[in-house]
């Protein structure tokens, strides 16, 4: 590979992480190619995106970024997952695949521009996802909010009710 295809590489990886709100690393040596196209497409449909790059150009574009790295975590045949949108369907999406097949190794996530381990995504994929919590959050706001609606219209049923009762008081006095 050509010099200018390496930096053109290094720089779309670092477009991707600066536009990313995590970024996955995962094995997947021994995968057919169904497999890693059902993960490709399964991502893009979680707001999100894989790509396959060299260990050394990836750690290029981490260094770029200014994003710590761990040799550790890029060896072997590995991947990386984009997540634009939500981190946690990502996660879910990762590790759903993980329990199908036995290759794919999740080896740690970068969240914040922090690194963490395969735990960490693992509990990230327990968590519920972005639309399930921001519906819990309108359900919590909602809540008191229509509890008070019905406190105000019992207060003024009971206003009407007063105000009926002295009318036909009124009139059965006269």
């Amino acid at each position: 590979m050509d010099k200018k295809k390496k930096n053109q590489i290094i720089e779309d990886v670092y477009q991707k992480l600066q536009k990313s709100q995590a970024v996955y690393a995962f094995n997947y040596r021994g995968m057919n190619v169904m497999n890693v196209e059902a993960i490709r497409k399964a991502l893009r449909e979680s707001q999100g995106e894989m790509k396959v790059v060299k260990n050394t150009l990836a750690h290029i574009a981490f260094q770029k970024a200014n994003i710590p790295f761990d040799e550790n975590i890029l060896t072997d045949q590995n991947a990386l997952a984009f997540s634009y949108q939500d981190i946690v369907l990502t996660a879910k999406t990762l590790t759903d695949f993980a329990k199908k097949i036995p290759q794919l190794e999740i080896k740690g996530v970068w969240l914040n521009r922090q690194q963490y381990g395969p735990d960490e995504v693992k509990n990230l994929a327990s968590l519920p996802t972005r639309d399930i919590l921001l519906a819990q959050v309108v359900g919590g706001i909602a809540a008191p909010l229509s509890k008070l609606v019905s406190a105000l219209s019992g207060i003024m049923r009971n206003m009407v009710w007063v105000l009926k009762s002295i009318e036909e008081k009124k009139s059965s006095n006269q």
